[in-house]
């Protein structure tokens, strides 16, 4: 089975992609997907995939419970260049990305392909690879890049709208 690092890229040659994220305790880390143009932001919230919207506005992008992804290519909108596939530790847990074993398996034709977050540390959230359109087909590169302000900065990063907490007066 193919192992890729960060860097590393590897065609996709199915319709249908499948991922699984691994190494995190059920429950420890969100899993959640982003449809971005070439400038890398969304469209708007709504192609932003997560547990509270478990798919995107034309069904290309869904979350498989437990710890999944299943992408239609066929499906993405013209639009967008690239599926960011990201991480954020629980509120609850305590701790930062790098003292877990991370990784991601994806299923998009031929072998599966073994991903490995490498480089995190304390980070709370990381984008941990992306599929991205190359001529007439899509690849998977890892990225495996970090935010220790975790969850509301990756999602501001990739152009999502965050409500800030209320403060008490």
């Amino acid at each position: 089975m193919p192992q890729l690092s960060k860097g590393a890229n590897a065609p996709i040659t199915d319709e249908v992609v499948a991922l699984t994220v691994v190494g995190a305790a059920p429950g420890a880390v969100d899993l959640m997907a982003f449809q971005v143009t070439a400038q890398g932001k969304v469209r708007s919230d709504a192609d932003f995939v997560f547990f509270n919207q478990p798919a995107s506005p034309e069904g290309a992008v869904r979350l498989t419970p437990p710890d999944g992804l299943q992408i239609e290519l066929s499906k993405v909108p013209a639009e967008i260049n690239r599926i960011t596939v990201a991480v954020a530790f629980d509120d609850s847990v305590p701790g930062g990305l790098g003292d877990v074993q991370l990784g991601a398996m994806v299923l998009g034709g031929g072998e599966p392909i073994e991903v490995r977050a490498e480089g995190l540390a304390g980070e709370r959230a990381a984008v941990l690879l992306e599929l991205y359109r190359r001529e007439a087909g899509w690849k998977v590169r890892v990225v495996s890049a970090g935010w220790a302000a975790g969850f509301a900065a990756l999602v501001r990063e990739h152009g999502v709208d965050v409500d800030e907490p209320e403060t008490a007066a």
